[in-house]
């Protein structure tokens, strides 16, 4: 057995002798152990750290890239210990940061691909190549503290706010909030901060206005809102204080400054909603403008913007005024309740139920009536003479002749008394002359379609009807001259003849639309566009005419000086009537209706001595 063994072992070496093998080349490849690797390795949701604050749970979201190469396995651990593993290039690993105590680890992302070498080892799987990346993490799990906000106050022409730095770890950005009144529940971010060792800021919004603030900080990985305390704020808003009219007639507006003089853009003040005065030195607070509107008052807005609007957070400050305009306070009583302006120095109102005298002179109520319920729902039941001497109205179911100054009734008359017909039952009163000549419009109680309703001219003196013309009650409407030798009626004037016939004027129908008597002198005038015609109540020949700038809308007459005025848009044209001459030129205020007496102009709630 022995000798057998050394035999065999004898034969063996010259075995792998007899078998020993030389390459040719034509089937062998050198490979390169050395390989470059070209890859990208990053956690989405920290895509430029190096070093990680992390608290709480954390989604570790990674991404690799190796070009050419397979992956094999892409691993997570922190201090070692895996997070798990993956065969895909991308994916997420869930952190519960409480499973670690707090303090600094080295989290690595471990990435196992084929070597890329070209060798049986490597195309069978069996060599590969490992790239890794690592990254410092902090981990902070103590409840962060929000910082505390410690004034809000004005310097250098702004608001500003401070704050004590955050100490704690973790820090995203401070984001300032803003609170105004009505934004009870609402806080606004008006500021994002990102460097934790900025603890002031500026409002270059602020203008006035009571408003507070508050500082959040935003930590990584908490997810709550650390707020800091609340400081309110608060500095008077610019506002209107004052105006007056100069005696050059000038309307002096004073309205109050803000001293953040830094913020402000402009001011901006709006005069009813047409004339706007913008500022922008923050000490210019007074507005001179020409006080030529007259009427109701002046509706003022104040606005104060900030440089900064019309930026997306920027606020802006909103003050209303209702300043007195152009001219004294009276009243109120409404034009539309005018009913006699005669010369006696007395103005006669309905209001609200109630016959009132007014002193021209005082603008005071002198003596009222009251006839509510008392008169039936007609345009016109209240009628004066032009020299103030004799009034009329009808009061139940006649007609009262009142004491111009008592208001009290010195007789009354029943309709069935002073018509024709019998039965009347509705009536309007038109017009008196000085020499007691009443115009009333009528209709018989035995109504038919062929029964026409008429203007009656009625001689009161004497109580029996002088005229009467066709004239529809709800269609037209009729009037006499203060002298009673003209009327009016349906379209038509007539004069007074010598013998006590009427003889139509030869006037057309727009012209008789339009007549109107002078209250000062014996003439009516009618109105073409912007020419003015005068005519003789004696005679109706025409006596003059006059041209104004523009269409004037009913035109009337002043009974004193006997200035003719009217309005067009918002503005009131006066004119001499006998020279033609322009007296004067004002604006009111859009739709307020105005009278001229005894060269006073009146709204229904102020007056101007022109």
């Amino acid at each position: 057995m022995k000798q057998l063994l050394r035999l065999l072992l004898g034969i063996i070496p010259c075995f792998f002798l007899a078998c020993d093998y030389s390459p040719s080349g034509s089937h062998f490849e050198e490979v390169n152990p050395h390989v470059d690797v070209v890859g990208d390795i990053q956690l989405d949701n920290f895509p430029e750290q190096d070093t990680l604050m992390l608290r709480g749970s954390v989604n570790l979201q990674f991404n690799v890239s190796l070009p050419g190469r397979t992956i094999y396995s892409v691993e997570l651990l922190l201090d070692k210990k895996s997070l798990g593993t993956a065969t895909s290039a991308t994916g997420q690993r869930q952190l519960q940061t409480t499973d670690f105590a707090d303090g600094y680890y080295k989290l690595q992302l471990n990435v196992v691909g084929n070597s890329g070498t070209g060798s049986l080892a490597d195309k069978a799987g069996a060599e590969g190549v490992q790239v890794y990346r690592t990254w410092v993490v902090y981990i902070d799990n103590t409840i962060p503290k929000p910082v505390t906000l410690t004034s809000v106050k004005a310097e250098d022409g702004s608001l500003k706010v401070e704050w004590k730095k955050y100490r704690g770890t973790g820090f995203q950005k401070y984001e300032i909030m803003r609170q105004y009144p009505g934004q009870q529940f609402t806080s606004v971010v008006v500021a994002t901060i990102t460097d934790p060792n900025q603890t002031t800021w500026f409002d270059t919004d602020y203008l006035g206005e009571r408003v507070s603030y508050n500082v959040v900080t935003r930590v990584n990985g908490y997810y709550y809102n650390l707020y800091s305390n609340s400081i309110p704020y608060f500095y008077p808003k610019p506002q209107v204080l004052s105006s007056t009219i100069s005696p050059a007639k000038e309307l002096i507006i004073t309205f109050s400054s803000t001293p953040f003089y830094r913020n402000l853009g402009s001011y901006e003040l709006t005069l009813n909603s047409n004339r706007v005065f913008t500022m922008t030195n923050s000490k210019d607070t007074v507005v001179t403008t020409p006080a030529n509107i007259f009427g109701e008052e002046l509706h003022a807005t104040l606005f104060t913007y900030p440089k900064s609007f019309p930026g997306a957070s920027s606020r802006y400050e909103v003050d209303y005024a209702i300043l007195s305009g152009l001219g004294a306070p009276w009243g109120p009583l409404s034009v539309e309740g005018l009913f006699g302006m005669p010369a006696s120095g007395k103005l006669y109102f309905t209001d609200r139920g109630y016959l009132k005298v007014v002193d021209a002179a005082t603008r005071h109520v002198e003596q009222q009536r009251n006839i509510m319920y008392l008169q039936a729902d007609s345009e016109k039941q209240d009628v004066i003479s032009q020299d103030g001497k004799i009034l009329y109205s009808i009061i139940g179911n006649a007609v009262h002749r009142l004491h111009p100054l008592t208001l009290q009734t010195l007789a009354s008359y029943e309709l069935n008394d002073l018509l024709p017909e019998e039965l009347y039952h509705f009536s309007m009163l038109d017009g008196v002359s000085n020499n007691n000549r009443l115009i009333l419009r009528a209709r018989n109680a035995e109504y038919y379609e062929d029964t026409k309703d008429h203007a009656y001219v009625i001689d009161m003196e004497q109580q029996k009807v002088v005229t009467a013309i066709e004239a529809h009650l709800s269609y037209s409407y009729s009037m006499i001259s203060p002298d009673g030798k003209i009327i009016s009626a349906a379209d038509q004037v007539y004069v007074e003849q010598s013998n006590g016939s009427w003889k139509k004027l030869s006037l057309t129908k727009q012209e008789a639309n339009t007549l109107t008597f002078h209250r000062a002198s014996p003439l009516f005038f009618t109105t073409k566009g912007t020419t003015i015609s005068f005519y003789s109540t004696t005679d109706g020949t025409l006596q003059s005419t006059l041209e104004t700038e523009r269409e004037l809308y009913m035109p009337d007459t002043d009974p004193f000086t006997g200035h003719l005025y009217g309005s067009n848009s918002n503005q009131v044209f006066i004119y001499n009537s006998s020279t033609g001459q322009l007296v004067n030129k004002l604006e009111v205020a859009f739709g307020t209706p105005v009278f001229l007496y005894n060269n006073t102009l009146y709204s229904g709630n102020r007056y101007l001595k022109l």
